[in-house]
């Protein structure tokens, strides 16, 4: 059975684009809001989630990092940002690792290590 991975990011062509590149290898799951991503979390536990640090809404990829290192300390989570300004606080909160934007080949390489497609 294909691993499971999640994405969370508000902008739709990003979470887009991430479900075509992986959903030959993998059960995607993807979301362009941080409240949606709480929701569906524990219904739909992702083996490695991919998160998006500054979302609209009230729920912010920071939330959802603290959420994830308390609730699933064993799921990796990798967070994406925009700025270099956050890199040592997403480190600091447990993320297992900070990728800044745009990302696709270092992000898609490090799914396929941490996750080899089955």
């Amino acid at each position: 059975m294909p691993h499971k991975i999640m994405i969370v990011d508000d902008e739709p062509k990003i979470t887009e684009a991430f479900v075509e590149a992986f959903e030959d290898e993998y059960i995607v799951i993807a979301t362009n809001s941080g409240e949606d991503a709480m929701r569906m979390i524990p219904d739909n536990l992702p083996e490695l989630l991919v998160l998006d640090w500054r979302l609209r809404g009230e729920i912010q990829g920071k939330d959802i990092l603290v959420f994830m290192k308390q609730k699933y300390p064993n799921i990796p989570v990798y967070v994406v940002t925009a700025s270099s300004h956050f890199v040592k606080e997403i480190k600091s909160l447990g993320a297992d690792d900070c990728l800044l934007k745009p990302c696709p080949e270092p992000l898609s390489e490090k799914i396929r290590q941490t996750l080899p497609p089955c």
